[in-house]
C-alpha cells in the first residue's frame, strides 16, 4: 500500500513537471510578470455617413504606473483578417514595451480608384439629392448638369482647387450673370464636394473661394391701386388664384396645393397644409402649416368658386379649363393682366410681397406677419417689408414734429 501511494505522488509530480515543461515551451510570457493589464480587445466597424463602413482597432489597457490607455485608430487594412492580424501585432508590441502610445498613427489604404466630379456627383443623387424639396432638387440639376458636371466631370477630386470655381465665377460674372445665379452655383458645388469628403472619396475640402456676395433687395413698391387694377383686367378663375396669394399670402405652390378641405368657410379661416411643385406634394416651404383667416375680398370669391367644386378634396384654384395649374402657368398669367392693366415690372411672387407690405402698412407687428406668411425667419419677414417712397418721407417727418420752421434743438 505504502508502495502504491509512493508511486502515485510520483506519476503526479512527474506529469505535473512535464506540464510545466510544456507550459514554458509554448506560453512563455506567462511565466513572466506583467507589467501592463489589458481591460479590453475590440475589432469593430463604425458607419460612415454615406452607409459604407469602416474596421477600427480598440485595446483599453493600464500601464505598469497604474494609468489608464486606450488605442483607438482605423485599421490600416480593411479586412477581417489584415485587422486581426493588426490587432496581434499590437498586443505583441504592447507585451514587448508596456505602451501603446509611441505607434505611429495608421496609415489608411491607398485607394485603388481616384474619383472624380463626376463619381461625386453620382454619389450627391443617389444619397442626398432626393431629400432636397422639388424646386431645389430642379435648380441642383440645373446647375450639376448645364454648368458643373461639363466642366469638371473628368476631373479628379483631389485635383479640384478653390482656383477653378473662381474661374468658374469669373466668366459667369462675365457673361452677365447676376451674384445671385452665380451664388447657387457655389453652393451646389459645395455641397457635392463637402458629401464626397463625408463619404471617403476625398481626404479633406480644399480651400474654397468667397461666395459672391448678394446685396439686399428691395422690394418693388406694389399698392392696392396696382392690385386691383390687375384683378380687374383677370378673368374669375384667375382671379381666385391672384387674390389667394394677395389677401392670404400663399406661394404659387401652395395656391396648387390648396383643397377645399382645407377651408373652414364657417369659421372663416383656411389651412395651408402643403404645397404643388413639378407634380410633387411637399410641406409648405418653412416646414410648418398654417391657418390665415380668410379677408373679405377673398371670401368673396371663394363663395362665388364654391358652387362649383367636384369634392372636398378637389383643387380651390383651376385654370379656366379646370385644370391645376402648370408650374409657370401662374406667372405668365399675371403678367399678361399686368400688361393689359398697363403695369409692367411685376411677377406673381409680387402678390405675396403685397400681402406682407400690407400687413406692415396697417400696422401689424413683425411676428403676426411672420406667422401668417409662414417665414421660418423673422429676419426674412422684415426684408419682404415694402418701404415705398412715401413710407421713407413719412418717417423723416416725424423728426421734424414739434420743432418750429427754420429750427432746430441743439
Amino acid at each position: 500500500m505504502a508502495r502504491f501511494v509512493r508511486e502515485a505522488l510520483d506519476g503526479v509530480g512527474r506529469h505535473a513537471t512535464e506540464r510545466d515543461a510544456r507550459g514554458s515551451l509554448l506560453e512563455p510570457h506567462l511565466q513572466r510578470s506583467q507589467s501592463w493589464k489589458v481591460h479590453a480587445l475590440t475589432i469593430c466597424k463604425r458607419k460612415l455617413r454615406d452607409g459604407s463602413s469602416r474596421l477600427f482597432i480598440e485595446i483599453r489597457y493600464r500601464t505598469a504606473e497604474g494609468r489608464k490607455e486606450r488605442y483607438r485608430r482605423d485599421a490600416q487594412i480593411q479586412t477581417k483578417g489584415g485587422a486581426e492580424a493588426e490587432h496581434r501585432r499590437l498586443v505583441a508590441e504592447l507585451a514587448r514595451s508596456g505602451t501603446l502610445q509611441h505607434v505611429a498613427p495608421a496609415t489608411p489604404e491607398e485607394p485603388t480608384h481616384r474619383f472624380t466630379f463626376k463619381d461625386a456627383v453620382r454619389h450627391f443623387r443617389a444619397t442626398r439629392l432626393g431629400t432636397l424639396k422639388p424646386s431645389t432638387r430642379f435648380s441642383y440639376e440645373n446647375r450639376l448638369d448645364s454648368l458643373l458636371v461639363p466642366r469638371f466631370g473628368d476631373t479628379p477630386l483631389a485635383d479640384l482647387t478653390g482656383e477653378m470655381l473662381t474661374a468658374l465665377d469669373a466668366e459667369l460674372a462675365a457673361d452677365g450673370l447676376k451674384a445671385s445665379t452665380r451664388q447657387k452655383v457655389h453652393i451646389v458645388f459645395r455641397s457635392v464636394v463637402r458629401l464626397a469628403v463625408g463619404a471617403g472619396m476625398l481626404a479633406a475640402v480644399p480651400a474654397f473661394p468667397r461666395i459672391p456676395r448678394v446685396g439686399r433687395k428691395m422690394v418693388r413698391p406694389f399698392h392696392r391701386d396696382d392690385l386691383d387694377a390687375i384683378l380687374a383686367k383677370t378673368p374669375p378663375q384667375t382671379r381666385l388664384a391672384f387674390a389667394l396669394a394677395a389677401f392670404a399670402g400663399l406661394r404659387a405652390g401652395e395656391v396648387r396645393g390648396l383643397r377645399w378641405s382645407d377651408l373652414d368657410l364657417k369659421g372663416n379661416t383656411l389651412t395651408v397644409r402643403r404645397a404643388l411643385t413639378r407634380g410633387e406634394e411637399t410641406t409648405p416651404k418653412s416646414g410648418d402649416q398654417r391657418v390665415i383667416p380668410i379677408a373679405a375680398p377673398l371670401r368673396l370669391l371663394l363663395d362665388a368658386a364654391e358652387a362649383n367644386r367636384a369634392s372636398p378634396w378637389a383643387p380651390v384654384a383651376v385654370t379656366a379649363y379646370g385644370k391645376l395649374w402648370g408650374e409657370s402657368g401662374l406667372n405668365q398669367s399675371f403678367k399678361r393682366a399686368q400688361q393689359r392693366a398697363g403695369r409692367s415690372g411685376l411677377c406673381f411672387h409680387d402678390l405675396r410681397h403685397f400681402f406682407v407690405t400690407e400687413l406692415f402698412r396697417k400696422g401689424v407687428g413683425a411676428p403676426a406677419v411672420q406667422r401668417l406668411a409662414g417665414h421660418a425667419e423673422l429676419s426674412t419677414t422684415q426684408r419682404y417689408a415694402d418701404m415705398t417712397a412715401n413710407d421713407l418721407r413719412a418717417a423723416i417727418a416725424l423728426l421734424g414734429n414739434g420743432w418750429p420752421t427754420g429750427e432746430a434743438s441743439s
